[in-house]
């Protein structure tokens, strides 16, 4: 092969290397086994079987913890329907390592630790392979269509913060009366009586109250939130339409004046039904049955480590059922969303990120269940 040649099969390579890590979602999971030995300390060490048990009982370990915290509602049901199918996928989308192998004598058993990640974004496909929703419709050309869902996020974070407070003072008098009889004499012997009876005794009190901070926002940018959000829906049959591109073609508020309304409220989930009907109407006049609106709201950011920020994202969203006259929630969240970089703005940036795609994922069981 000619060096031209090598250099180009390189480069392809690598960019599909590259496009590979890209397109991955990766969920770290670990877990921790410990077996008997038989014989106990008469054994000098576990038998290889045994040992390749342990491991094997430490990747299903780590396989069910994954499917736990990653597996809610008509995805549990399925995975524990489908129990030896889906349990192939361990070999396909994970991959694991092992850690820390010993043999305790005195206590004669053998332990391990694996630690292991998984493709979220290829379980998600290979689900949604499997196990396609008996509602979705197939289209002319044969090919397998999930309903529609249009969505917009918007995102604001506090630009400056203002105390306001209000101090008010309070003077009261008391007289003489509660003075003791002794304390009169010792002071009538050095004033006179009509000094004493004159004289009073003040106190003043000073009362403060402070009212809540008031906050400037600003705008902040979502296109990596919505970018992860089509992800996530797409990844698991539904076709999707980002509000941007779908008031290009259907009448409804820009998604400029939207995000400008938003940072200019007072509170995270007042919104005007006025504007809340002109986005309705848009994907109505578009034909998507489904629309889901989300509002971030960027909290102050914290150092976590020498050279490491946290910044926590807090969502709102709902999505709504406009195939009536009356829009019906069918699916809503309330939730906080943590994210981490090199600085605030990296920070940031992963939050939204993770904000889009965590709760996406989570929205799609209860889509299926209260939606379709």
């Amino acid at each position: 092969m000619s060096k031209v040649k090598f250099l180009k099969s390189l480069i392809v390579a690598s960019t599909w290397a590259v496009c590979s890590v890209s397109l991955a979602q990766m969920i770290e999971v670990r877990e921790r086994v410990s077996v008997d030995v038989p014989g106990g300390i008469f054994n000098s060490s576990p038998s290889a079987q045994l040992k390749a048990d342990a491991r094997k009982s430490a990747v299903d370990r780590a396989w069910r913890r994954y499917m736990g915290q990653n597996f809610s509602g008509v995805r549990a049901q399925q995975a524990q329907e489908n129990e030896a199918q889906v349990r192939g996928m361990v070999d396909q989308f994970c991959t694991f390592n092992f850690y820390d192998e010993r043999f305790d004598k005195d206590s004669a058993k053998y332990s391990l630790e694996v630690r292991g990640s998984c493709d979220q974004r290829a379980v998600d496909a290979a689900f949604n392979r499997m196990f396609r929703p008996a509602q979705q419709q197939t289209s002319g050309g044969g090919r397998p269509r999930g309903p529609m869902v249009g969505f917009v996020f918007l995102a604001r974070r506090a630009a400056s913060e203002t105390n306001e407070s209000e101090t008010s003072a309070t003077v009261g008098t008391s007289g003489s009366e509660g003075i003791s009889e002794s304390q009169k004499a010792s002071r009538d012997s050095s004033r006179s009586a009509s000094t004493e009876e004159a004289s009073v005794t003040q106190r003043s009190r000073t009362s403060s109250t402070t009212n809540d901070a008031v906050y400037r926002y600003e705008v902040e940018s979502t296109d990596d939130a919505m970018t992860a959000v089509a992800s996530s829906l797409q990844s698991n049959g539904f076709r999707v339409a980002r509000y941007p591109d779908l008031v290009t073609q259907c009448a409804g508020p820009s998604m400029g004046d939207l995000s400008k309304r938003y940072a200019a409220m007072s509170v995270n989930t007042a919104w005007s039904p006025k504007d809340t009907k002109g986005m309705y109407d848009a994907a109505r006049e578009c034909k998507v049955p489904f629309f889901s609106f989300g509002l971030m709201e960027v909290l102050k950011a914290r150092q976590v480590g020498l050279k490491s920020f946290e910044v926590v994202v807090s969502l709102n969203v709902k999505v709504s059922d406009l195939s009536e006259m009356l829009p019906s929630e069918c699916a809503s969240m309330n939730k906080q969303f943590a994210g981490r970089g090199a600085d605030r703005l990296e920070a940031t940036r992963n939050a939204l990120k993770i904000t889009g795609e965590e709760s996406s994922r989570e929205l799609i069981d209860i889509i299926r269940n209260n939606c379709i």
